[in-house]
């Protein structure tokens, strides 16, 4: 595309942009016709109009106008005049839920990969009682039984002491984010290998969970993973999410060219794999300190796990859409 056809086609947005940026400046208010995540939107695409006038070699005065509003917003997207704290807050109260939904493609791909074979291992386990030994050798299948069976001696110790419960904490944090990082790094390798590992996980996941409740060992099962699940489960996935996105900015780089493609979806895939490390440290803090408790009836934890759910689903479809926030005020 030549670049004076290119500055009409992208004017309007530019203008829009700008004239928000300048209202702000004057007023520390954005315009009332536009939102926070609109002003956001606004400055993605400038963002993205800058890389496409430096890759296609554009003029020198449109690539310095450009690169002026992509920092005027940049600072003011970014940084705060109240601290880090307040940057901390907005990233996971605004950026890391609308950067979600912004990829919700790769995140419903994601969804699908990791529970599709869940599904249908739990209907051939259903279906048979040995299929679970093709996913698992005999051993494997007897430490989980032993594990969850509400006759088992084991069942009888509970780990209520602090240094116990704290390494537990560890060995989660260790078993969780290196399930995320495998995962999500491996989306450079143009994906394969996070596909394998979110089906790997969902096969084995779907087979345990499946093979213990036909056995009848739900009601041990249950109780104890449904309230660090909600977490978890939701952050395996969003981590499958950056992995595909960086996979696809090497499948489909559009206009900007592989290595361009690919350090933009390095960038947005870094926002996702801040958010999801943190939530399997927060799902290793309930798997230590909540879930192997005895003394709450399972009825209780039934409760809390649902609420958990309803949150972090809320959180993803919600969060980050109100303009109660520094721009707006």
């Amino acid at each position: 595309m030549k670049e004076n056809r290119f500055i009409h086609n992208r004017e309007e947005i530019w203008r829009s942009y700008e004239n928000a940026l300048d209202q702000y400046e004057r007023t520390r208010k954005l315009q009332t016709s536009t939102s926070v995540e609109e002003f956001v939107d606004l400055y993605r695409a400038v963002s993205h109009d800058l890389t496409v006038a430096r890759t296609r070699h554009y003029g020198a005065n449109l690539i310095t106008r450009l690169n002026t509003l992509v920092l005027r917003g940049h600072n003011l997207v970014y940084f705060s005049r109240t601290g880090w704290l307040e940057n901390i807050f907005r990233f996971y109260t605004n950026t890391f839920p609308r950067e979600v939904r912004k990829h919700k493609k790769w995140v419903l791909t994601s969804l699908f990969l990791f529970t599709l074979p869940w599904l249908a291992v739990s209907y051939c386990i259903s279906q048979s009682d040995t299929f679970i030994y093709t996913v698992m050798d005999r051993s494997t299948v007897a430490s989980f039984e032993q594990m969850y069976d509400p006759n088992s001696p084991l069942r009888e110790i509970v780990r209520e002491e602090p240094l116990t419960r704290i390494q537990a904490f560890g060995r989660y944090i260790q078993n969780n984010t290196s399930i995320g990082l495998v995962v999500f790094v491996s989306g450079i390798g143009f994906g394969l290998l996070t596909i394998f590992v979110l089906l790997v996980n969902s096969v084995f996941l779907g087979s345990v969970f499946a093979h213990l409740t036909v056995i009848g060992f739900g009601s041990t099962l249950y109780p104890f993973t449904i309230g660090h699940g909600a977490l978890e489960l939701t952050a395996i996935v969003i981590a499958g999410a950056a992995g595909l996105r960086l996979a696809g900015a090497l499948y489909f780089p559009g206009t900007l060219g592989r290595q361009t493609a690919l350090r933009q979806g390095i960038r947005e895939a870094m926002t996702l794999a801040a958010g999801f490390f943190t939530m399997f440290i927060l799902a290793a803090f309930i798997e230590a300190f909540w879930s192997p408790l005895s003394l709450p009836p399972p009825i209780v934890k039934y409760v809390v796990g649902g609420i958990l759910w309803i949150l972090v689903i809320s959180y993803f479809l919600f969060a980050g859409r109100s303009e109660i926030s520094r721009l707006a005020g």
